[in-house]
């Protein structure tokens, strides 16, 4: 077995109490629910146009960042799906800074930077998937805990 699927399949393992009390919970409003095959929010059937806008929390200035969220929202764009973590990477032209380092400390100017995309894409009535890592090594990815 390698570490990928031995990975894996501790993450499936450790997760199986919570099942039961991830079934019994009640919805929250405001957030989008799998129903099946479908998707809700407040009981309601949820469609979307999406876009990857994961750079959002690197996005420095307010200005650019409304003017982004303002012509994706003018698009059609309900759902936007955004970095909320990238680990250190040792490539050359990886993303930096990331959003912890290799002594686990955060940069919180990422994290105001989280904060800020998120209060703005709210303001827009749009919903985020936010990601805390994918299998791409200029962002870190899972690389990054395997070896």
């Amino acid at each position: 077995m390698n570490r990928r699927s031995l990975l894996a399949a501790s993450v499936a393992v450790a997760a199986m109490p919570a099942l039961p009390v991830l079934a019994r919970t009640t919805p929250t409003t405001g957030f989008v629910r799998r129903e099946g095959t479908k998707f809700t929010l407040d009981g309601k059937p949820y469609h979307y146009v999406g876009a990857n806008l994961w750079y959002a929390a690197w996005i420095g200035h307010e200005g650019r960042l409304g003017r982004e969220l303002d012509a994706l929202a003018s698009d059609g764009v309900t759902n936007l799906r955004i970095a909320a973590s990238a680990e250190l990477s040792p490539l050359k032209n990886s993303v930096r800074p990331a959003f912890h380092d290799q002594d686990d400390a955060y940069n919180d100017a990422l994290l105001t930077g989280l904060d800020h995309a998120m209060a703005e894409i709210g303001k827009r009535g749009m919903k985020a998937v936010l990601y805390l890592t994918n299998f791409w090594e200029w962002s870190g990815g899972m690389a990054t805990y395997l070896l």
